[in-house]
Parts: C-alpha cells; sequence; structure tokens
C-alpha cells in the first residue's frame, strides 16, 4: 500500500492537486467582494440656512460614494448610485434658499443631475462609465473643497 503512494506519478498528481487547491483559494480570496446588500434609507437632515454645513454633508457623502465606487467597481455604482443620488437631493432640499446659498444649491443639483445622467446612460464599457463617474467625482469634491476654503 506504501510503495503505491510513493511511485513518481502518484507523488506527481498530488502536488498537482495542491497546488491547484493553492491557487484556487488564493484567486478566490483576492477577487473583489460585492458590496453587501443592506437596506440602504436615505437620510432627511433637518432644515437649515447654513449652505457651509449642508456642502460639507455632501462632500462626506461624495467622498464615501468614490471610496467605495474605487473598492468595489461598476457593481457598486448599479446598485448604489440611485440611494446616492436621492441622499444628495434630500441633503439639497434641506438647504432653505437665500441669496447666499444660490450658488451652493445650483452645485448640489448639477451634481446630482450628472449622477443620474451617468445612472441613464447606455453601457458599453463598464470601466470607461467607472472612470468617467469618478472623476466627475473628484472634480466635484475639488470644487466644492475649494469653495468651502473660501467661504471660511
Amino acid at each position: 500500500m506504501i510503495e503505491n503512494l510513493l511511485r513518481p506519478e502518484v507523488l506527481f498528481s498530488n502536488a498537482l492537486v495542491c497546488l491547484v487547491t493553492f491557487l484556487l483559494t488564493r484567486w478566490a480570496l483576492k477577487r473583489k467582494k460585492a458590496p453587501q446588500q443592506t437596506e440602504a434609507v436615505v437620510q432627511i437632515p433637518k432644515q437649515t440656512k447654513d449652505g457651509q454645513a449642508v456642502l460639507e454633508t455632501s462632500l462626506t457623502t461624495l467622498q464615501s460614494y468614490k471610496n467605495n465606487l474605487n473598492k468595489y467597481g461598476y457593481t457598486y455604482f448599479q446598485e448604489t448610485t440611485p440611494i446616492v443620488i436621492q441622499q444628495l437631493q434630500a441633503e439639497a432640499n434641506s438647504l432653505i434658499p437665500g441669496n447666499t446659498n444660490q450658488i451652493i444649491i445650483e452645485l448640489l443639483q448639477n451634481n446630482y443631475e450628472k449622477l443620474a445622467a451617468f445612472q441613464q446612460e447606455e453601457v458599453i464599457d463598464t470601466k470607461k462609465q467607472e472612470l468617467e463617474v469618478l472623476n466627475h467625482v473628484n472634480k466635484t469634491i475639488i470644487i466644492w473643497r475649494n469653495l468651502l476654503k473660501e467661504s471660511r
């Protein structure tokens, strides 16, 4: 019995099986995990005249969206963008219109309208779509940060 296990062809096949198992396990652990399906609820903020606070909240929302989009890819874009758009709309609607807040309201509206346009587009290349959305989000974050620095 032991003589059969020590034959070269048996040892080779056992080594091959171990190698394949190792590589498959490693691949399965390294591939991107899909985001967990949680019931996302849009948090409606209180009405306020503080445009900076609303812009900071929206900036935090966008940064979180960007980080998760980088982490999970196009799947995250498909599943979560409508929720992010609703959240940004709720944040924009919480801002009481006024002379100083009009620019902020327009920036917020332009952002969620652009994200909605990305969501409506017919997608041929998912990686290209993902990069375009990330580019838009990065530009928006930069613009909003600069606006917050100027207003302080």
